[in-house]
Parts: structure tokens; C-alpha cells; sequence
């Protein structure tokens, strides 16, 4: 499931900055909806990589991740 979510994720952000610069190089505005889905995608990056860097702090710190050392058995 991870490898699709990236797939769609990694799909979604070429369309966003492929049609950005195309429309930055005709001096156009971009639509709503690729301005929407740019946001959409920025803010689930912002999120995750402060939930990660988090877990990362935790782990430098030494607090036990029940849940992290599960998954890494698998």
C-alpha cells in the first residue's frame, strides 16, 4: 500500500511543477485546482516530515517506540 501512495504522491507532485513552470513560461496564472492540489501536497510534506523528525528526536533521546520496533521486525 506504501508503494502506491508514493507512486500517486510522486505522479501528483510532477503534474503540480510541470504545469507551474509550463504556465510561469507562457505568463499565465495557474488554475485552482493545480494551486489546490500544490497546497495539498505541501502540507502533507510539512506534516509528515515534522511527524518523522519527531520520532527521530524520540529515538535520539532514547524513549522506546513500541510500534517502530514491531515494524522493523517485519
Amino acid at each position: 500500500m506504501i508503494e502506491f501512495s508514493v507512486f500517486i504522491y510522486g505522479l501528483l507532485s510532477a503534474f503540480v511543477l510541470l504545469s507551474a513552470e509550463q504556465n510561469r513560461r507562457l505568463a499565465r496564472p495557474n488554475p485552482a485546482m493545480v494551486t489546490a492540489v500544490g497546497w495539498g501536497l505541501f502540507s502533507m510534506s510539512s506534516t509528515l516530515a515534522v511527524l518523522l523528525g519527531g520520532v527521530a528526536l524520540a529515538l535520539v533521546l532514547g524513549v522506546n517506540v513500541p510500534e517502530l520496533a514491531q515494524s522493523a521486525l517485519r
